[in-house]
């Protein structure tokens, strides 16, 4: 996918300026300057700064990404977590410095997770469970997870995917893609980060987070492995109440 391509849609032009302007925020003037996304930084500060972007002391370049990161949300705090395990990759440094995000972010509305379970499952809440906590015991960037309790009395835990993180994934896959294809273009020395392949594994890594239905099976199928062992317990999963969200 070209740049031209990409910002065709006004989802992602609109998410592609605000990149833009959290990394701007916090000190990659320069980087944006190289790779020509400078059209996307508001008329004022091009204006203002005139190319010329000031280095910074403090704080570290490490620090500033990780906290470019963590603003931009779900889909660059998963990437920083990829990356965090990829010191051969990124060097220590940088490695150890993504390791500090969390993965925990604010709780999504209760009703909005009813209306994904109802729509999802096709059946009403109240016919699905004897008992739904709204209070979840658990926010992630992707989902959020509630416990209620089956009508024969089994107790369970329930995950729900964020509304519409696929398709927010989704698009700033595309606008990453973009941007590796640019840095590996025109920051020849960004190649020995191999900004391409990042991506690549970061894409193929955060969809199968996105498929609840796999993560299912895989569940299964561990549990099955290790039938009977002392050492190890997976929980059950209920494959009828089982979707891709």
């Amino acid at each position: 996918m070209t740049l031209f391509r990409l910002t065709r849609s006004y989802r992602s032009a609109r998410r592609l300026q605000q990149i833009v302007n959290v990394l701007l925020k916090h000190g990659f003037g320069r980087i944006i300057d190289q790779i020509q996304l400078s059209r996307y930084i508001p008329f004022r500060k091009r204006l203002k700064t005139f190319g010329h972007w000031p280095a910074l002391k403090s704080p570290t370049v490490p620090e500033r990404l990780r906290m470019a990161f963590e603003e931009l949300g779900p889909s660059f705090i998963k990437l920083a977590q990829v990356l965090s395990s990829r010191p051969d990759l990124i060097t220590a440094t940088f490695a150890n410095e993504f390791k500090k995000l969390q993965d925990e972010v604010p709780p999504f509305p209760a009703s909005e997770a009813i209306q994904t379970i109802e729509d999802e499952i096709r059946i009403p809440l109240k016919k699905l469970f004897q008992e739904f906590n709204e209070e979840p015991i658990a926010a992630a960037s992707i989902a959020q997870v509630h416990v209620a309790r089956l009508w024969d009395g089994t107790d369970v835990v329930v995950k729900v995917q964020r509304p519409a993180i696929s398709d927010n994934i989704e698009t700033d896959i595309n606008i990453l893609t973009v941007a590796a294809r640019l840095l590996d273009k025109h920051v020849p020395e960004s190649r020995f980060f191999n900004p391409i392949g990042i991506v690549e594994e970061f894409s193929r890594t955060v969809r199968k987070e996105l498929d609840f239905a796999g993560e299912a099976k895989n569940c299964i199928k561990f549990r099955n492995n290790f039938k009977g062992s002392t050492a190890i317990y997976m929980p059950a999963v209920y494959p009828d109440f089982v979707t891709e969200k």
